[in-house]
C-alpha cells in the first residue's frame, strides 16, 4: 500500500511530542559541549546544568510516551517508534553522565590532548543537531502526508548521521591512542580520560542508533 495513503491516514496525529523531546536532548547536548570547552580550559564543570536539560528531555519523553500509549492508529509499528524514543533518551542520559564524569577530575593535558578532546566534542554536538533536523523534517513529512521528496531528504539525513558517526569514531580511536601514548599521564587519569572518551563516542553511537530506527519506522509502509 502507498506510503502516502497512511500519512493521510494519521495527517491528524502530530509528531510534535518527539520533535520537543529532540530538541530538549539537543539542549543537552549543547550543554555538554559547552561544559566540556569550559572543562578544556580549566573552569570548574557545573554538571547540574546538563542534568537540568536532561530532566527536561525526561519530561519531554514521558510526554511522547503517554501520546503513543493514548493514540490511536499508528502508519508505522508503534515498536519501532518506541525504540526510537529509547534510543533519543539514552543521548541524553550518555551527556548527563559525561558531565558527571568531567565534573568529578580534569586532569592535567598536553595541547595534543585538548585539540583530541575539542574536536570530539564537537562531533557530539554536530550529530545531535543532525538528528534534531532529522526528527523535525520526519514531523513535517508526517504532517504534509506525503511520502515524496521531504521523505527523500529524512532518509538523506540518516545517512548523513551514520556519515558522522564514522567520523566521530575515527576522532574517538585517535583520541585513545593518544591517551596511551601520553607518558605525563598517571594509570588513574588515563583509565578517567578513557571512560570520558567512550562516553562522548557512546552518545555519537546512540544518535546512528536512533537514525537506524528512523529508517525502520519510514521503511515499514
Amino acid at each position: 500500500m502507498d506510503i502516502g495513503y497512511w500519512f493521510r491516514l494519521w495527517r491528524k496525529a502530530s509528531l510534535a511530542p518527539l520533535r520537543e523531546h529532540a530538541a530538549a536532548v539537543e539542549a543537552a547536548a549543547e550543554e555538554l559541549g559547552k561544559q566540556l570547552r569550559g572543562w578544556l580550559r580549566g573552569e570548574p564543570v557545573d554538571a547540574e546544568l546538563v542534568s537540568e536539560r536532561e530532566h527536561a528531555a525526561d519530561l519531554a519523553k514521558r510526554d511522547v510516551r503517554v501520546r503513543l500509549i493514548e493514540g490511536g492508529r499508528l502508519p508505522v509499528p508503534r515498536a519501532a517508534v518506541f525504540q526510537f524514543v529509547w534510543y533519543q533518551d539514552e543521548i541524553a542520559d550518555l551527556c548527563q553522565d559525561a558531565a558527571l564524569l568531567m565534573d568529578l577530575r580534569r586532569p592535567e593535558l598536553d595541547v595534543e590532548l585538548e585539540d583530541g578532546f575539542r574536536a570530539l566534542g564537537e562531533a557530539v554536538v554536530r550529530a545531535v543537531h543532525a538528528h534534531h533536523l532529522a526528527v523535525e523534517e520526519l514531523d513535517e513529512l508526517f504532517q504534509q502526508g506525503i511520502g515524496g521528496e521531504l521523505r527523500k531528504r529524512v532518509m538523506e539525513n540518516a545517512d548523513r548521521i551514520n556519515q558522522l558517526e564514522h567520523e566521530s569514531d575515527l576522532k574517538e580511536r585517535e583520541l585513545v591512542a593518544t591517551i596511551y601514548g601520553t607518558d605525563t599521564l598517571t594509570d588513574f587519569n588515563r583509565y578517567h580520560l578513557i571512560q570520558l572518551v567512550l562516553m562522548l563516542g557512546g552518545i555519537v553511537d546512540q544518535v546512528e542508533n536512533a537514525a537506524g530506527a528512523l529508517r525502520v519506522m519510514l521503511s515499514s509502509r
